[in-house]
């Protein structure tokens, strides 16, 4: 799983640079959103995982 995943994929911005986070708001909205990804890729590697062992397991 690569680590740009988390951060939504975004090259025109890099998960090294801090915003402003005094606005209460504003962070907020950036937790939910890596929340987000975080449950996207987690769920796209689930489905993944599953869909291979039940190929594997099919009786024929």
């Amino acid at each position: 799983m690569k680590e740009s995943q988390f951060y939504g994929d975004k090259k025109e911005e890099s998960p090294d640079c801090l915003e402003d986070f005094s606005d209460g708001d504003l962070l907020i909205q950036e937790i939910l959103k890596s929340f987000e990804n975080f449950d996207r890729v987690l769920g796209i590697t689930v489905q993944d995982l599953f869909s291979s062992e039940f190929e594997n397991n099919v009786p024929e």
